[in-house]
């Protein structure tokens, strides 16, 4: 996930999309995401017309990143598991 989106919270906490800023709750909103249980990352442009954002399922606890176009159709899903990532650091996290 870090080799394709960069560090955890390195990208943005707002996505141009076709000449409109929007915050990531925004964007998630779209999807009917916008819950206590999802924790907002990052995101960011991959390319013309293709965009990502990054964000803990605190229910499934796994950090997970969509891709999307500008219609706000999500392409795919990467999810890592954060026990599995983190290693001992998971029991430290701030949103356990």
């Amino acid at each position: 996930m870090e080799k394709k989106y960069g560090e955890v919270e390195s990208g943005s906490a707002t996505i141009v999309v076709r000449g409109v800023t929007s915050r990531l709750r925004e964007i998630l909103a779209r999807w009917m995401m916008d819950v206590p249980e999802i924790m907002t990352l990052d995101g960011g442009i991959l390319g013309e017309d293709h965009f990502w954002i990054r964000f803990i399922d605190k229910d499934d606890r796994c950090y997970v990143v969509f891709e999307f176009n500008g219609e706000f159709d999500i392409l795919s899903e990467m999810r890592a598991d954060s026990l599995a990532w983190e290693g001992e650091d998971f029991f430290a996290s701030r949103w356990r």
